[in-house]
Protein backbone atom coordinates (compact mmCIF):
# COMPACT_ATOMS: atom_id res chain seq x y z
CA UNK A 1 0.00 0.00 0.00
CA UNK A 2 1.31 3.48 -0.89
CA UNK A 3 2.67 5.50 2.01
CA UNK A 4 2.23 8.81 0.16
CA UNK A 5 -1.51 9.30 0.66
CA UNK A 6 -2.46 10.80 4.02
CA UNK A 7 -4.84 8.84 6.24
CA UNK A 8 -8.22 10.24 7.25
CA UNK A 9 -8.49 13.00 9.86
CA UNK A 10 -10.36 10.54 12.11
CA UNK A 11 -7.44 8.12 12.12
CA UNK A 12 -4.98 10.92 12.86
CA UNK A 13 -7.22 12.19 15.67
CA UNK A 14 -7.34 8.67 17.15
CA UNK A 15 -3.54 8.46 16.98
CA UNK A 16 -3.29 11.85 18.71
CA UNK A 17 -5.53 10.79 21.60
CA UNK A 18 -3.86 7.39 21.98
CA UNK A 19 -0.53 9.20 22.27
CA UNK A 20 -1.94 11.49 24.98
CA UNK A 21 -3.17 8.60 27.12
CA UNK A 22 -0.81 5.77 26.09
CA UNK A 23 -3.75 3.56 26.98
CA UNK A 24 -6.32 2.21 24.52
CA UNK A 25 -9.15 1.99 27.06
CA UNK A 26 -8.76 5.57 28.24
CA UNK A 27 -8.33 6.90 24.68
CA UNK A 28 -11.39 4.98 23.51
CA UNK A 29 -13.44 6.50 26.32
CA UNK A 30 -12.48 10.04 25.24
CA UNK A 31 -13.30 9.32 21.60
CA UNK A 32 -16.52 7.43 22.39
CA UNK A 33 -15.23 4.35 20.57
CA UNK A 34 -14.63 0.78 21.65
CA UNK A 35 -11.00 -0.23 22.41
CA UNK A 36 -11.19 -2.80 19.60
CA UNK A 37 -12.27 -0.14 17.08
CA UNK A 38 -9.42 2.10 18.21
CA UNK A 39 -6.95 -0.78 18.00
CA UNK A 40 -8.14 -1.42 14.44
CA UNK A 41 -7.57 2.22 13.44
CA UNK A 42 -4.09 2.12 14.93
CA UNK A 43 -3.37 -1.06 12.97
CA UNK A 44 -4.43 0.66 9.75
CA UNK A 45 -1.98 3.51 10.40
CA UNK A 46 0.88 1.16 11.20
CA UNK A 47 0.15 -0.95 8.12
CA UNK A 48 0.17 2.11 5.86
CA UNK A 49 3.43 3.35 7.37
CA UNK A 50 5.05 -0.09 7.48
CA UNK A 51 6.29 0.46 11.01
CA UNK A 52 5.11 0.18 14.60
CA UNK A 53 4.05 3.37 16.40
CA UNK A 54 3.64 1.89 19.89
CA UNK A 55 4.84 -1.09 21.83
CA UNK A 56 2.77 -2.73 24.53
CA UNK A 57 3.90 -2.50 28.14
CA UNK A 58 2.50 -4.01 31.28
CA UNK A 59 0.58 -0.76 32.02
CA UNK A 60 -0.47 0.21 28.49
CA UNK A 61 1.51 1.53 25.53
CA UNK A 62 4.87 3.17 24.91
CA UNK A 63 6.00 5.14 21.87
CA UNK A 64 8.46 3.72 19.40
CA UNK A 65 10.94 6.28 18.11
CA UNK A 66 8.91 6.66 14.90
CA UNK A 67 5.70 6.96 16.89
CA UNK A 68 7.10 9.68 19.16
CA UNK A 69 8.34 11.74 16.21
CA UNK A 70 5.09 11.38 14.25
CA UNK A 71 2.89 12.07 17.28
CA UNK A 72 4.63 15.36 17.99
CA UNK A 73 3.96 16.57 14.44
CA UNK A 74 0.38 15.27 14.30
CA UNK A 75 -0.45 16.72 17.71
CA UNK A 76 0.91 20.13 16.76
CA UNK A 77 -0.88 20.17 13.37
CA UNK A 78 -4.25 19.10 14.79
CA UNK A 79 -4.03 21.64 17.59
CA UNK A 80 -3.28 24.41 15.08
CA UNK A 81 -6.17 23.24 12.93
CA UNK A 82 -8.53 23.27 15.94
CA UNK A 83 -7.35 26.75 16.97
CA UNK A 84 -7.90 28.09 13.45
CA UNK A 85 -11.36 26.53 13.36
CA UNK A 86 -12.26 28.14 16.69
CA UNK A 87 -10.99 31.56 15.58
CA UNK A 88 -13.01 31.48 12.37
CA UNK A 89 -16.11 30.29 14.24
CA UNK A 90 -15.69 33.06 16.83
CA UNK A 91 -15.27 35.68 14.10
CA UNK A 92 -18.39 34.43 12.38
CA UNK A 93 -20.41 34.59 15.60
CA UNK A 94 -19.20 38.11 16.41
CA UNK A 95 -19.42 39.52 12.88
CA UNK A 96 -22.23 42.05 12.49
CA UNK A 97 -25.38 41.04 10.69
CA UNK A 98 -25.78 43.77 8.05
CA UNK A 99 -29.36 44.07 6.79
CA UNK A 100 -30.60 46.61 4.25
CA UNK A 101 -34.29 47.47 4.56
CA UNK A 102 -36.88 49.69 2.96
CA UNK A 103 -37.52 52.70 5.22
CA UNK A 104 -41.18 51.96 6.03
CA UNK A 105 -40.51 48.26 6.65
CA UNK A 106 -37.55 49.11 8.87
CA UNK A 107 -39.38 51.76 10.90
CA UNK A 108 -42.76 50.11 11.36
CA UNK A 109 -42.07 46.36 11.17
CA UNK A 110 -38.41 45.55 11.83
CA UNK A 111 -37.38 48.11 14.44
CA UNK A 112 -40.28 47.33 16.83
CA UNK A 113 -38.91 43.77 16.86
CA UNK A 114 -35.28 44.83 17.29
CA UNK A 115 -35.16 43.70 20.90
CA UNK A 116 -36.03 40.17 19.81
CA UNK A 117 -33.46 40.39 17.02
CA UNK A 118 -30.72 41.52 19.39
CA UNK A 119 -31.44 38.64 21.75
CA UNK A 120 -30.36 36.29 18.96
CA UNK A 121 -27.74 38.42 17.20
CA UNK A 122 -25.14 40.16 19.32
CA UNK A 123 -24.30 42.74 16.66
CA UNK A 124 -26.91 43.96 14.17
CA UNK A 125 -26.46 46.76 11.67
CA UNK A 126 -29.61 47.84 9.81
CA UNK A 127 -29.16 50.07 6.79
CA UNK A 128 -32.12 51.87 5.26
CA UNK A 129 -32.45 52.55 1.55
CA UNK A 130 -35.22 52.86 -1.04
CA UNK A 131 -32.90 51.90 -3.89
CA UNK A 132 -32.23 48.42 -5.22
CA UNK A 133 -29.01 47.27 -3.60
CA UNK A 134 -25.94 45.44 -4.87
CA UNK A 135 -25.39 42.95 -2.08
CA UNK A 136 -21.76 42.19 -2.88
CA UNK A 137 -20.60 45.71 -3.73
CA UNK A 138 -22.24 47.19 -0.64
CA UNK A 139 -20.97 44.47 1.75
CA UNK A 140 -24.46 43.48 2.90
CA UNK A 141 -25.45 40.09 4.30
CA UNK A 142 -29.07 40.36 3.17
CA UNK A 143 -31.81 42.85 2.36
CA UNK A 144 -35.56 43.31 2.63
CA UNK A 145 -36.71 44.08 -0.90
CA UNK A 146 -40.05 44.96 -2.45
CA UNK A 147 -41.06 43.87 -5.94
CA UNK A 148 -41.81 40.77 -7.98
CA UNK A 149 -39.05 38.57 -6.58
CA UNK A 150 -37.12 38.39 -9.85
CA UNK A 151 -33.68 39.81 -9.18
CA UNK A 152 -30.61 38.30 -10.88
CA UNK A 153 -27.76 36.89 -8.84
CA UNK A 154 -29.60 36.63 -5.53
CA UNK A 155 -31.78 34.11 -3.73
CA UNK A 156 -35.25 35.39 -2.78
CA UNK A 157 -37.42 34.13 0.08
CA UNK A 158 -41.03 35.29 -0.16
CA UNK A 159 -42.16 37.07 3.01
CA UNK A 160 -45.65 38.44 2.36
CA UNK A 161 -47.85 40.15 -0.17
CA UNK A 162 -48.56 43.82 0.34
CA UNK A 163 -52.11 44.94 1.12
CA UNK A 164 -53.51 48.48 1.03
CA UNK A 165 -56.22 49.95 3.25
CA UNK A 166 -57.50 53.45 3.98
CA UNK A 167 -56.65 54.80 7.44
CA UNK A 168 -56.93 58.04 9.35
CA UNK A 169 -57.05 59.25 12.93
CA UNK A 170 -60.36 59.27 14.85
CA UNK A 171 -59.98 63.07 15.09
CA UNK A 172 -59.91 63.32 11.28
CA UNK A 173 -63.25 61.54 11.08
CA UNK A 174 -64.72 63.76 13.76
CA UNK A 175 -63.55 66.94 12.03
CA UNK A 176 -64.65 66.03 8.49
CA UNK A 177 -67.84 64.07 9.05
CA UNK A 178 -68.62 60.40 8.40
CA UNK A 179 -66.61 58.42 5.84
CA UNK A 180 -68.75 55.57 4.53
CA UNK A 181 -68.02 55.52 0.77
CA UNK A 182 -65.43 56.58 -1.77
CA UNK A 183 -67.51 59.65 -2.61
CA UNK A 184 -67.07 60.93 0.95
CA UNK A 185 -63.31 61.23 0.35
CA UNK A 186 -64.04 64.55 -1.39
CA UNK A 187 -64.24 66.14 2.09
CA UNK A 188 -60.85 64.82 3.19
CA UNK A 189 -57.22 65.55 2.37
CA UNK A 190 -55.64 62.56 0.63
CA UNK A 191 -52.09 61.86 1.78
CA UNK A 192 -49.70 60.46 -0.85
CA UNK A 193 -46.03 59.52 -1.00
CA UNK A 194 -43.77 60.51 -3.89
CA UNK A 195 -42.25 57.05 -3.77
CA UNK A 196 -45.65 55.37 -4.19
CA UNK A 197 -47.78 57.63 -6.43
CA UNK A 198 -50.15 54.84 -7.57
CA UNK A 199 -51.37 53.60 -4.18
CA UNK A 200 -54.62 55.56 -4.18
CA UNK A 201 -55.45 54.47 -7.73
CA UNK A 202 -54.76 50.83 -6.85
CA UNK A 203 -57.03 51.03 -3.84
CA UNK A 204 -59.81 52.77 -5.84
CA UNK A 205 -59.66 50.04 -8.51
CA UNK A 206 -60.07 47.39 -5.80
CA UNK A 207 -63.04 49.35 -4.45
CA UNK A 208 -64.46 49.34 -7.99
CA UNK A 209 -64.83 53.07 -7.87
CA UNK A 210 -63.00 56.25 -8.87
CA UNK A 211 -61.63 58.90 -6.59
CA UNK A 212 -63.71 62.10 -6.47
CA UNK A 213 -62.16 64.77 -8.73
CA UNK A 214 -60.73 68.01 -7.39
CA UNK A 215 -60.11 66.74 -3.88
CA UNK A 216 -57.40 68.10 -1.64
CA UNK A 217 -54.09 66.28 -1.71
CA UNK A 218 -50.90 66.47 0.32
CA UNK A 219 -47.83 64.99 -1.38
CA UNK A 220 -45.08 63.87 0.99
CA UNK A 221 -41.60 62.52 0.43
CA UNK A 222 -42.05 59.04 1.90
CA UNK A 223 -44.56 56.54 3.22
CA UNK A 224 -43.15 57.05 6.70
CA UNK A 225 -44.15 60.70 6.43
CA UNK A 226 -47.60 59.69 5.16
CA UNK A 227 -48.15 57.47 8.20
CA UNK A 228 -46.96 60.20 10.55
CA UNK A 229 -49.18 62.78 8.83
CA UNK A 230 -52.21 60.48 9.21
CA UNK A 231 -51.43 60.08 12.91
CA UNK A 232 -51.25 63.87 13.21
CA UNK A 233 -54.76 64.18 11.69
CA UNK A 234 -53.54 65.85 8.50
CA UNK A 235 -55.58 63.61 6.23
CA UNK A 236 -56.45 60.12 5.04
CA UNK A 237 -53.82 57.66 3.83
CA UNK A 238 -53.56 54.41 1.91
CA UNK A 239 -51.10 52.15 3.72
CA UNK A 240 -50.11 48.55 4.25
CA UNK A 241 -51.86 47.48 7.50
CA UNK A 242 -48.77 45.51 8.55
CA UNK A 243 -46.86 48.80 8.67
CA UNK A 244 -49.38 50.46 11.03
CA UNK A 245 -50.19 47.51 13.24
CA UNK A 246 -49.23 49.36 16.43
CA UNK A 247 -51.21 52.47 15.46
CA UNK A 248 -54.31 50.41 14.61
CA UNK A 249 -54.04 48.38 17.82
CA UNK A 250 -53.73 51.50 19.97
CA UNK A 251 -56.57 53.33 18.18
CA UNK A 252 -54.31 56.13 17.03
CA UNK A 253 -55.38 55.17 13.50
CA UNK A 254 -58.55 53.43 12.34
CA UNK A 255 -59.46 51.72 9.09
CA UNK A 256 -61.76 54.30 7.56
CA UNK A 257 -63.22 52.26 4.68
CA UNK A 258 -63.62 48.48 4.46
CA UNK A 259 -62.10 47.78 1.04
CA UNK A 260 -58.66 46.15 0.81
CA UNK A 261 -56.46 46.30 -2.28
CA UNK A 262 -53.52 44.18 -3.29
CA UNK A 263 -50.27 46.13 -3.64
CA UNK A 264 -48.12 46.08 -6.75
CA UNK A 265 -45.52 43.80 -5.20
CA UNK A 266 -44.49 41.65 -2.28
CA UNK A 267 -41.77 41.70 0.35
CA UNK A 268 -38.79 39.37 0.01
CA UNK A 269 -35.64 38.54 1.93
CA UNK A 270 -32.80 38.55 -0.59
CA UNK A 271 -29.20 37.42 -0.17
CA UNK A 272 -26.37 36.25 -2.45
CA UNK A 273 -26.86 32.73 -3.81
CA UNK A 274 -25.10 30.28 -1.50
CA UNK A 275 -25.00 32.76 1.38
CA UNK A 276 -27.78 30.88 3.22
CA UNK A 277 -25.05 28.68 4.67
CA UNK A 278 -23.60 31.71 6.49
CA UNK A 279 -24.66 31.17 10.09
CA UNK A 280 -25.86 34.71 10.84
CA UNK A 281 -27.84 34.92 7.57
CA UNK A 282 -29.39 31.50 8.14
CA UNK A 283 -30.37 32.43 11.70
CA UNK A 284 -31.86 35.78 10.63
CA UNK A 285 -33.77 34.09 7.80
CA UNK A 286 -35.22 31.52 10.21
CA UNK A 287 -36.25 34.25 12.67
CA UNK A 288 -37.76 36.49 9.96
CA UNK A 289 -39.83 33.71 8.34
CA UNK A 290 -41.09 32.62 11.77
CA UNK A 291 -42.15 36.20 12.60
CA UNK A 292 -43.98 36.50 9.29
CA UNK A 293 -45.76 33.20 9.89
CA UNK A 294 -46.69 34.31 13.42
CA UNK A 295 -48.19 37.54 12.05
CA UNK A 296 -50.25 35.61 9.52
CA UNK A 297 -51.53 33.08 12.06
CA UNK A 298 -52.36 35.87 14.50
CA UNK A 299 -54.25 37.79 11.84
CA UNK A 300 -51.95 40.76 12.23
CA UNK A 301 -51.57 41.26 8.49
CA UNK A 302 -54.35 41.81 5.97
Amino acid sequence: MSTQALPSINHLRSFQVIGHHLNLVHAARELHLSPSALSYQLGVLEERLGTRLFTRTGRGLAFTEAGRMLHGEVDQCLQRLWSAWQRVAANERSAPLVVNSLPTFAMHWLLPRLTAVQEQFANVEIRVSIAQVDLEREALDCAIAYGDGHWPGVHCDFLREESLIVVCSPETLTANGPLSSVVDLARFTLLSAKTRPDDWALWADAAQDTLPPGGRQLLLASRNMVIQAACESLGVAVVDPAMVRTELSSGRLVQALPQTAKGQGSYYLVYPAGEESLARVSAFRTWLLAEMARDTVSGLTV
